[in-house]
């Protein structure tokens, strides 16, 4: 009878520990789609200061310029001038997705696909959770134009 009380205890302890552990990765996974929820606003409206709401500063945006024949490195302050305080011209044509990649209590990656009507791209987004705050550190980058 020991051994069955023992085992069930353990068992019971088991079942807590690993719910416990999904949760915790489930509200990490919520907090990340939340930044990315916001990120995707920011895309769609061009306001640069809501994109910085979850993105550093000092954060970096890399990736391959076919026009240039080179890597581009700049940072994301550089990066977010593109942003002109205004949905773009051609905003209704345009798509945008993402996909939660990976999630760990502090790290996460997310895929984001882009179609635009000049434009086909793929960025991979690595977000660190900073004095317990989810942010994009950095924005790998690749696309190429549409005919």
């Amino acid at each position: 009878m020991k051994i069955s009380i023992r085992s069930a205890v353990f068992a019971g302890a088991l079942l807590l520990l690993l719910s416990t552990s999904a949760m915790a990765q489930s509200t990490e996974r919520d907090a990340v789609d939340q930044v990315m929820q916001k990120m995707m606003r920011a895309f769609e409206t061009g306001d640069a200061n809501l994109a910085f709401e979850v993105l550093r500063r000092d954060g970096m945006v890399l990736g391959y310029s076919a026009s240039r024949g080179a890597v581009v490195a700049q940072t994301t302050e550089e990066w977010a001038k593109g942003f002109q305080g205004k949905p773009a011209d051609d905003e209704a044509q345009r798509t945008r997705s993402y996909e939660i990649v990976d999630v760990n209590e502090n790290a996460a990656v997310v895929k984001v696909m882009l179609d635009y009507p000049k434009w086909i791209g793929l960025d991979y987004l690595a977000l660190s959770k900073i004095d317990g705050k989810w942010m994009i550190v950095s924005k790998s980058w690749s696309g190429q134009t549409k005919p």
